[in-house]
């Protein structure tokens, strides 16, 4: 990870004139790269799907936004990004109108469990509010989403695990299901 992130800062930097050649032009990596990230285990899923379900009722904002990513394997842009407006047909579906990828831009049904937390998220809010936001209404940063992954994965006695993990393991349990690979991609 480190040596991309320096050929890619040397490359802009020769670009820009600042130096002559890049020194990690020709450095090839050590080791085996790694391949995917850590997943949590089916039951593993259950226990925090548990605890988030319970700290939603609680009305815990963070609970809402990972349970929304577990169950809809959104990217945690997607989660944030959310406006009132994209919980639509009375919170049975999302849309997620652009994304990281062309691919991206999509129209999610929303299972019942989540419906009624996402209605509540939204209520008394304008359209083109976000769904999860600060009190002053201004966007979470991503390290929000990773605080609150990490947070519900211990209160559940779980593996600490990336928000991003919680995207792969909704494709995986899908394929596990019978969705093929193109209907999960």
């Amino acid at each position: 990870k480190l040596l991309g992130m320096a050929k890619m800062f040397f490359s802009w930097a020769v670009g820009r004139k600042y130096v002559r050649v890049n020194p990690f032009a020709a450095v090839k990596p050590v080791g085996k790269p790694r391949a995917g990230k850590d997943q949590l285990r089916i039951d593993e899923a259950r226990r925090l799907t548990q605890v988030l379900i319970s700290a939603a009722e609680k009305g815990e904002e963070g609970a809402v936004a990972t349970y929304t990513q577990l169950v809809l394997g959104l990217r945690s842009s997607e989660v944030l990004q959310r406006e009132v407006r994209d919980l639509d047909d009375e919170g049975r579906v999302l849309w997620i109108p652009s994304g990281k990828t062309d691919n991206a831009r999509r129209r999610l049904e929303v299972p019942d469990p989540l419906r009624g937390f996402l209605l509540h998220q939204a209520a008394g809010k304008s359209p083109e509010r976000l769904l999860f936001a600060s009190k002053r209404g201004a966007p979470y940063v991503p390290g929000w989403q990773w605080k609150q992954v990490r947070k519900y994965c211990r209160r559940a006695g779980l593996p600490c695990v990336c928000p991003h993990s919680l995207r792969g393991l909704h494709s995986s349990l899908a394929v596990a299901a019978g969705c093929t690979a193109s209907v999960v991609a």
